[in-house]
């Protein structure tokens, strides 16, 4: 499958995507760990650099009367289609007209699971460099516990080098703290023809966030989530698109949790830390009832390879119910365009 696109994409032609390439391609034909980890750490000190000395052109945003409903018929839910119909067009209606794009069959049964296989592999490894270090002792663990996960060193730069990742209730670690999936990750997307897709809803080379992209395997809340956007955590002016992969079977009308998501295309961020949100950055769910009167937020089911793309104005929660029993595997990524990336989420090169 390969995404359609009506008009080229911009492209950059800087020493870094030729020097992340020839290092990209040097990790695939070795599969030498200490490459991974050199390609990983080359892709997060390079997006150091954007946002700064980056000078890209893009395309205006299209605004939602230029771009037709493709979608008209489906009332208050958010559109979905198989992987076979992704392309451009019908991605852009979506986003334009209702703030989210259900892909059913994205990743097939056996990729899913493999995929569940590998972040259970990486939190394990996280585990054992934890106790090593808790006990004061060297990072004596196997190389390929260190291509599963490795913190950040000096090569990825003194932005984000001394990051920590959270492990626990919310079960996530960030993708690039794994040398080897955010490798075998970002392959898998090219397979997909996601950079092309990207290249034309930005009309520009997207990148990622290293704060935003992770891997997860999330037991159920014991408590309703937070209503939020994460536009309340980034900053202003930016073009951004989530995808949001179930690796297992979740959401409506099973015993895992899923999301819930207000099914609205919205265009700014609602007021945070007012009307008994509890969090500063949450929006309350007495905020979305008085904004969205009679309207019933939506709680797709996903079956293990189910996607969802939505950006950073997308009003969604962590789905809540003493029914979800079992934990979630997912991946989520986030994709800016290079030159209205959000620096605070330290963007990675793709």
């Amino acid at each position: 499958m390969t995404a359609v696109l009506e008009d080229d994409p911009v492209r950059l032609n800087d020493d870094f995507t030729h020097r992340i390439d020839h290092a990209a391609g040097s990790a695939r034909a070795s599969g030498a760990v200490g490459d991974m980890i050199r390609l990983r750490d080359l892709r997060l000190r390079a997006g150091q650099h954007l946002g700064t000395s980056e000078a890209t052109a893009w395309a205006n945003d299209a605004s939602a009367a230029e771009v037709p409903d493709l979608f008209l018929d489906i009332g208050d839910t958010i559109p979905e289609i198989d992987v076979r119909a992704l392309d451009l067009a019908r991605v852009r209606s979506a986003m334009a007209h209702h703030g989210a794009l259900i892909v059913r069959n994205l990743f097939d049964p056996r990729l899913a699971r493999h995929y569940r296989v590998a972040i259970d592999e990486v939190i394990e490894a996280a585990n054992a460099l934890a106790e090593a270090t808790s006990k004061d002792e060297d990072d004596t663990r196997p190389t390929a516990m260190k291509g599963a996960y490795l913190p950040l060193g000096e090569g990825a730069g003194p932005l984000i080098r001394k990051h920590k990742t959270f492990l626990g209730k919310s079960g996530a670690i960030e993708t690039f703290l794994s040398p080897r999936v955010s490798l075998d990750l970002l392959d898998r997307f090219e397979t997909l023809g996601l950079r092309r897709l990207l290249q034309g809803y930005f009309g520009d080379e997207p990148c990622l966030s290293f704060n935003k992209s992770v891997l997860r395997r999330a037991e159920p809340l014991p408590h309703a989530a937070e209503w939020h956007q994460d536009g309340a955590f980034m900053t202003e002016g930016i073009k951004s698109l989530n995808l949001w992969i179930a690796l297992s079977e979740c959401g409506g009308g099973t015993d895992s949790p899923g999301m819930d998501l207000v099914p609205r295309r919205l265009d700014a961020v609602l007021p945070t830390g007012t009307n008994g949100a509890i969090f500063n950055w949450s929006v309350s769910g007495a905020t979305v009832a008085e904004q969205f009167p009679g309207i019933a937020p939506a709680r797709p089911y996903f079956a293990a390879g189910d996607a969802i793309f939505f950006d950073h104005f997308n009003l969604h929660a962590t789905s809540s119910d003493p029914a979800f029993t079992e934990p979630r595997y997912a991946i989520e990524t986030w994709f800016f365009a290079k030159s209205r990336c959000a620096v605070n989420q330290h963007p990675a090169y793709w």
